[in-house]
């Protein structure tokens, strides 16, 4: 999530050439709170209505003083993650030596929480996020090609005052309400996630073990046009997609029980940094004794939305490996 402070998180504080993947089909929701009123999908499949039966990275706002959710990856789940990329990594170059060169497809399924008119997105405002993504990941803002695009696939509103106003602690019951989808099915929940936190993530090594939370959760606020300053240019879902496919921040995956120049973020070609980025400097810091300054605009750092433009080609690879190890 992006961040609010020295203790933020990545997540949003207030943080066509190829054949599409298959999309397995999510488990079999489980009991959750009931919504106070069922409202009807009406995008993605026949339209139908709801009946009312360890979060990995986030995203906070400047000055925010929040615990980032389950930001931090263990040493041990690192080591054995780094062990699976390298191993998709010699395949990767494998089959870009026969010229697979395929774009990968990501569907969305947006859930809208929402109580009465606060937080009800309109399809307009999504379809406009889901161009952010595409820009952002296809270097159209600067940085490389990912060769990743994004495309609607579902929209849902759900009117539940409790599930919008506390996001965290209803995280598993409306996951478990309105999640659709396999294991390469993006679905995005938006709510009020406060005056801190902009969003959190989940990482793609986590799916096995707990289908149900994958996902990320953002701000409404903090799409394309939304009211929270300096985060409305619709990049906290970028900087969370990018956990959701794998990427660290640029200043750590264990900040701040270590900082940036200690665990890094373990892609060569981004800058060491000591901790997350501020507002949007004018020049960049160089924080770090190795190589190069401080990446400010790197979409995994924390910096303002004006300031972000860029991923670089090793994290692009990363996310490729990471889609085919868990993701395929």
């Amino acid at each position: 999530m992006k961040r609010a402070g020295k203790y933020a998180v990545l997540g949003l504080a207030v943080a066509a050439a190829a054949s599409v993947p298959r999309i397995g089909q999510a488990p079999a929701p489980a009991a959750a709170l009931s919504p106070e009123r069922s409202e009807i999908c009406v995008t993605g499949a026949a339209p139908h209505a709801h009946d009312g039966a360890a979060h990995s990275q986030a995203r906070v706002r400047q000055g925010a003083r929040v615990a980032e959710p389950g930001s931090r990856v263990s040493a041990r789940v690192a080591e054995q993650v780094e062990r699976e990329l390298d191993r998709q990594k010699i395949t990767g170059k494998l089959l870009r030596a026969t010229g697979d060169k395929k774009w990968i497809h990501v569907p969305v399924r947006f859930h809208v929480l929402h109580n009465g008119t606060k937080g009800k997105l309109t399809k307009k405002a999504l379809k406009e996020q889901i161009k952010v993504l595409d820009a952002a990941y296809q270097g159209r803002k600067g940085g490389v090609d990912t060769r990743i695009n994004f495309y609607l696939k579902q929209i849902t509103w759900t009117k539940n005052k409790n599930w919008f106003k506390q996001p965290r602690r209803y995280e598993k019951a409306f996951k478990k309400k309105l999640r659709r989808g396999g294991d390469s099915t993006l679905n995005i929940y938006t709510a009020d996630l406060g005056t801190e936190l902009l969003g959190w993530a989940s990482m793609p090594w986590d799916y096995k073990k707990n289908p149900v939370l994958d996902g990320l959760v953002i701000h409404h606020g903090s799409l394309p046009g939304g009211k929270i300053k300096d985060y409305d240019l619709g990049y906290t879902a970028v900087h969370e997609v990018g956990h959701w496919l794998g990427l660290y921040h640029t200043f750590g995956r264990n900040y701040p029980d270590q900082d940036g120049c200690a665990a890094g973020d373990l892609v060569g070609d981004t800058p060491s940094q000591k901790e997350p980025t501020e507002g949007c400097p004018k020049n960049a810091p160089d924080s770090c004794p190795a190589w190069g300054r401080d990446p400010i605009h790197n979409f995994m750092d924390y910096a303002h939305d004006k300031c972000m433009t860029e991923f670089t080609r090793g994290q692009a690879e990363r996310m490729r490996n990471a889609w085919a190890r868990y993701r395929p």
